[in-house]
């Protein structure tokens, strides 16, 4: 198939600026348009039910699966993935390749790649029957009263996993024509004109045919976007296609009197955003942007994303942005998320944003269909008040890999950090605390290794200690941590010859009883 459609879009950019600014100006002269961000509760889904998570012969109300799941949750606003990665459309794109454009050699022989069979199959069915999977999926989030906002992956990666990318059945048209633009053949390199101009194109068809509500640019799945070391360089081109996109979005606006915002996902804190080219700090100066969603790029869930220095950031530029944590649900508890979740509406969180919720589970089994639990998980999480009293698993960003701690010697003191968001002083005090148990994975300690523990600079009993393998444990009902930022020490006091101890994390679990702790009135005597 030819690649020169990737060449071009219904209009230039340059005359595409001077066009939209003109509506922009128009979009300014009239304050009604202007909308006042009331609280939402965001919901990413990635598509992937649309094929890879039914069995059986596909039907086209498997495509309403995805929103009626949400119906009767707190989710206000469904986001949703319009492509396949990048580059495969879920929606009949003149731009994209269509859903299942090529048939690989390598999922007829892999059983590990049976479900792409099921997209190039799925991708027929579409393309021969006229189906618009993405405006059918816009139609019954109407239907069923959420705000829907496509969603562009602007460089997934995800078909550079695990076999070659020319192997690779996700693998999208414009990347196999044009892998000379590339980023030591992995990701699109956006220095280039034509690469921009071909996400533009993206962007600009999903604004005009499906940004009901919104659009969402997301930039931390995957955010290589400039070979390194050349972000900074390339800034300015990135904030010119944010510029673009608001224009669009703005105009669109103007023409029919319903206010669309943009969110943007980004890498997890603002260092990395300088680092890999995204300037967030004069989107937010410029008003270009309406939520900024921080969310680190790897598949490990976040208690301690710095949301708090976002947030400051968009004080600072007296900006309407609004800033939401958007970790990964990878591998979590729903006591890890309720923890994760008090953690950012203490740091300034005002909305709720989930990305993977269909993954959100610590052990194997089946993403889909929910269960009561996940369903529970989903009303805990819309606010500070439906999270009060609920069980909560704090943990610190040692859980990463490579984040750990090795103890070589004795007398040395080896410091953690964890992030509570939770106000454990106000459930004491209200007599609602029912356990708060503070622990340390210790890996590889000789049972005659010996350690003491300091909590914020205060010696934790080890007369309170409770020692199981690895876990190092204390009920700190008595000591609690504070709200916000605390330091935990290990200080090693006797280490054995031939014993190289690892601390892995610092964990902190939290359970509550709403009808009162008891206590006994106090005797005469005391």
């Amino acid at each position: 198939m030819s690649s020169n459609r990737f060449q071009t879009v219904p209009v230039t950019l340059t005359c595409l600026t001077m066009i939209l600014a003109v509506n922009l100006l128009a979009a300014e002269e009239k304050p009604e348009l202007q909308e006042s961000l009331s609280q939402r509760f965001f919901y990413n889904d990635d598509g992937d039910r649309l094929v890879f998570l039914l069995n059986g012969p596909f039907h086209e109300r498997q495509l309403q699966y995805p929103v009626d799941a949400l119906a009767g949750t707190g989710v206000t606003t469904l986001v949703f993935c319009a492509n396949f990665g990048s580059d495969q459309a879920y929606y009949p794109s003149k731009v994209a390749s269509s859903l299942g454009w090529r048939e690989v050699e390598s999922t007829r022989k892999n059983k590990r790649f049976t479900y792409f069979n099921r997209i190039h199959e799925v991708g027929n069915l579409i393309k021969n029957r006229k189906i618009d999977p993405l405006g059918i999926v816009m139609q019954r989030a109407d239907t069923q009263g959420l705000e829907f906002v496509p969603s562009l992956r602007m460089n997934d990666t995800h078909f550079l996993n695990k076999v070659p990318p020319t192997e690779h059945p996700s693998t999208g048209e414009f990347w196999m024509n044009n892998q000379d633009l590339t980023i030591d053949g992995g990701a699109l390199d956006f220095s280039h004109k034509k690469v921009r101009d071909y996400r533009m194109g993206q962007i600009i068809e999903l604004i005009d045919g499906y940004a009901r509500n919104g659009f969402e640019m997301d930039f931390s799945r995957q955010p290589k976007v400039f070979p390194d070391g050349k972000g900074r360089q390339g800034m300015n081109l990135i904030t010119e296609m944010v510029k673009q996109t608001r224009l669009r979005l703005d105009a669109k606006s103007q023409r029919d009197g319903q206010p669309r915002f943009l969110i943007i996902r980004v890498p997890h804190t603002l260092e990395l955003c300088q680092h890999y080219g995204f300037d967030v700090g004069g989107w937010m100066a410029h008003n270009l942007v309406d939520y900024i969603v921080p969310a680190s790029p790897d598949r490990y869930f976040q208690f301690d994303i710095p949301l708090d220095q976002f947030v400051d950031l968009a004080h600072q530029m007296d900006s309407r942005c609004r800033v939401i944590s958007g970790t990964d649900s990878y591998r979590a508890t729903p006591s890890m998320y309720r923890a994760a979740m008090s953690n950012y509406y203490a740091m300034g969180q005002q909305d709720t944003y989930l990305f993977n919720f269909f993954a959100a589970r610590a052990e194997q089994r089946n993403y889909y269909p929910f269960r009561d639990e996940d369903y529970a998980l989903l009303r805990d999480l819309k606010s500070t008040i439906t999270l009060w009293g609920r069980p909560k698993h704090f943990m610190s960003a040692g859980w990463f890999p490579g984040q750990s701690i090795e103890v070589t010697k004795e007398g040395d003191t080896h410091e953690t950090v964890i992030y509570i968001g939770e106000d454990l002083q106000l459930c004491h005090n209200e007599h609602i605390l029912k356990n708060a148990r503070l622990q340390m994975v210790i890996d590889a300690a000789h049972i005659d290794d010996r350690f003491s523990f300091q909590l914020n600079g205060i010696d934790l009993d080890n007369h309170n200690l409770n020692r199981n393998g690895s876990i190092f444990a204390f009920d700190v009902r008595n000591q609690l941590p504070k709200r916000g930022w605390n330091t935990v020490s290990v200080i090693c006091t006797k280490l054995s010859d031939d014993s190289r101890p690892v601390i892995r994390q610092t964990e902190l679990f939290t359970d509550y009883d709403l009808t009162g702790i008891y206590e006994p009135e106090p005797t005469l005597n005391e």
